[in-house]
This record gives structure tokens, sequence and C-alpha cells, in this order.
């Protein structure tokens, strides 16, 4: 099963409501909305990467 590494908009607040009046589904339209300004700058860990390392030693 795919893990989703998507950061939520800083105007999304839940599933329909937007604070810009915009179609919000996270998973959809708002990654590819003009006005898209993400909450955090989050850096996202690759798990699979640090899995392999881990196995290594």
């Amino acid at each position: 099963m795919a893990v989703f590494r998507e950061t939520p908009c800083k105007y999304y607040i839940s599933f329909g409501k937007c604070t810009k009046n915009r179609e919000a589904c996270h998973t959809g339209y708002c990654q590819h909305c003009d006005k898209y300004y993400p909450r955090a700058k989050v850096r996202h860990m690759n798990k699979k990467k640090q899995y392999n390392e881990k196995a290594r030693m």
C-alpha cells in the first residue's frame, strides 16, 4: 500500500472546505491549485531507505 507524503495546504480546513472557496479535496485539486501554499516546510523521510540502511548494519 502506498504511503502519501502530501503536506496539507495552508487554506485547507477539511474535506470540502477551503478558505479560498475552492473545491477542497486535498488528494486531488488542492495539490494543483494556483493558490496552494503548504502549511509547513516539512522534510519527508524516506522510510524504505532508512529500513535498508538499518538492515545493512
